[in-house]
């Protein structure tokens, strides 16, 4: 049936672990807050004006709970102390690894359009 593929809790689910990759990638190039990684999460295609910060910090808690990414109070802020997150050596290898399977799905996903479109192209003869 039509539109009911990647329904229900299986898109919930790629939409948070889009969430977490992305996080990841962020403080892979550097430590960042709740705030300021939402703010970054705008080159992924985050619509973060719409965004709940909860959402945010939920995915960092599952990272965290998951020994991916670590968190420190930092006290240098002149306002209330902010929770500062840094990826850890095992979120920089499971971080690589998901990266590569990415890399690798694509070229399967290229060969599987060029496959389409050749027989598009055929039908079209």
């Amino acid at each position: 049936m039509p539109g009911r593929h990647g329904q229900g809790r299986g898109r919930g689910r790629r939409k948070m672990f889009f969430l977490q990759s992305c996080l990841l990638v962020l403080l892979h190039h550097k430590p960042g807050y709740g705030y300021s990684l939402m703010d970054g999460l705008q080159k992924f295609g985050f619509q973060t004006d719409q965004m709940d910060i909860s959402i945010i910090y939920r995915a960092l808690r599952s990272l965290e709970a998951d020994g991916m990414v670590s968190d420190s109070w930092d006290n240098s802020s002149l306002g209330p102390q902010r929770r500062v997150y840094t990826i850890t050596p095992q979120g920089e290898d499971i971080l690589a690894e998901w990266i590569q399977n990415l890399r690798q799905r694509r070229k399967e996903i290229e060969v599987l359009e060029a496959a389409y479109d050749a027989v598009i192209s055929k039908s079209d003869e």
